[in-house]
Formats: C-alpha cells, structure tokens, sequence
C-alpha cells in the first residue's frame, strides 16, 4: 500500500507552484480590485477606469478569460489554484480556530451568501452601469493613494470595502469563510462547476467514512458545495471511491 502522505504530497505540490506563481502575478492586482478600485463591482470595468497605476488596466481581460476557461474545464478550479485572496485563506486556515464546527444546517445556510452577493453584483453591474463609489486616485504613492481612496469614498464603498477585508480576516477563525460564504465569484463558477468536464467526484463504493471531510480544509467533499477540484482528499479515501472524471468517462 503506498505512503499516502508522501502520495498527498506528491499530488499537491503542482499545486502549490501554481498557487505561488499566480500570487506573484496577481497579488497587485487583487489588491487594487479592494482598496482602490472606485467601482461598485471590481474587476470587471478595468478598460474604463482611471487608475492607471492598476496592473488590471492590462490584465484584466486575460483574467476574466483565464477563468472562463478553466471554469469550463475544471469548475472552481482558480478558486483553489489561481486566487490571491483563496491562497491567502489557504494560509489562514492553517491557524483557524473553528475548523469543522459549524453544524451542516448554519453550513447550507451560510453557503447562499455568495449567490446573493453574485445576484447583487450582476444587478449593479448589468442594470446600474457599475457605479463609482469612490474618486479615483489615479496616481500616487502606493500606501498614501490607498488611503486617499478611502479618505474619497461613499459609505457605500467603505461598507464593501470593510465587509470584504474582514470576512477574508475572518479565515483566521473560520476556514475559508470568504470564499465559502461570501466570493460573488466563487459562486457564479460553482454553478458552472456542475458542467465543468473534469471534476473530483465519488463513486457508489463510499460508504460515508468522513475521511475527505477531514482532510477537505474547506469542510466539503468532491463535487459538492465548496469543492475547488484541488484533490487533497483522493488519498484519504479507504476503497478509493474519488477519483477525476469527464462526460467521456465509462467507469462507475
């Protein structure tokens, strides 16, 4: 029977590179999507902003493909492999505190958090224009523009602002809790997941041990609520029961 903790290790590692790779490259630009981006719904209006320090001015729509695509192929798949913010929770839940203590039912609940975050973004970005919440601050020195943002903005802005910033904080306590319960993002690619063509799920041979559960950092199993198709949980599984599959596929 081969070391599954060698195994694990060995199947994760190209993840990890990704993971570090994608955080070198996209970092900036996460990071300008909250704190500076003067818009209602970042990330999506960056051919018409005026912040011309922004590295999305020239990433943007090789991002927006980037994860078309990869959502096509492989669901959720940036949520675990490409994302700033998604690497940064990695790292908190690491040292969170309440790992698999919330009860399933506050869990289902929780989990519609970011469909309804997803609906009001569509509403503000197809039927309100995107708006801006704040003054652009077109140029300036990093930390200082940051805080001419802010010192410029709505309340409407601030409230976005401080609800993104402190439910990515909120990791250190709860695993994942942006990116389960709150990423408009994560939720329109978890619709898409359903129809991805590769994608971790479990054959009839489980018989509900709990083992995926455990190893899942993000408290889910392969192909439901939250899974990102990373695979941390195909070695834990006693009868083998998780493994990738495609429509192609012929096996149970």
């Amino acid at each position: 029977m081969p070391n599954s903790s060698s195994s694990t290790l060995s199947r994760l590692w190209p993840r990890r590179v990704i993971q570090a790779v994608s955080f070198f490259m996209l970092a900036e630009f996460s990071y300008y999507g909250i704190f500076r981006c003067p818009f209602a719904v970042p990330y999506v209006s960056c051919a018409n902003c005026p912040v011309v320090q922004c590295p999305g001015k020239k990433l943007w729509y090789i991002v927006l493909g980037g994860i078309a695509v990869s959502a096509l192929f492989f669901g959720r798949a940036f949520c675990g492999y490409a994302c700033p913010v998604g690497t940064i929770s990695d790292l908190f839940s690491s040292v969170a505190l309440m790992k698999r203590k919330i009860s399933p039912a506050i869990k289902t609940v929780l989990q519609k958090g970011k469909y309804i975050v997803a609906i009001g973004a569509a509403y503000l970005f197809f039927a309100m224009q995107n708006p801006r919440w704040a003054v652009p601050i077109r140029t300036g020195e990093f930390i200082n523009s940051t805080m001419l943002t802010f010192e410029h903005a709505s309340w409407l802005w601030l409230s976005r602002t401080i609800i993104v910033a402190g439910a990515i904080a909120l990791g250190l306590v709860i695993p994942y809790f942006f990116c389960r319960f709150i990423c408009p993002t994560g939720g329109v690619l978890e619709l898409f997941s359903r129809f991805s063509f590769f994608k971790y799920t479990m054959t009839s041979s489980c018989f509900d041990c709990g083992k995926c559960d455990k190893a899942c950092k993000q408290d889910t199993r392969p192909a439901q609520a939250n899974c990102t198709n990373c695979g941390a949980c195909k070695d834990t599984c006693p009868v083998d029961a998780i493994s990738i599959t495609h429509p192609f596929d012929k096996k149970d």
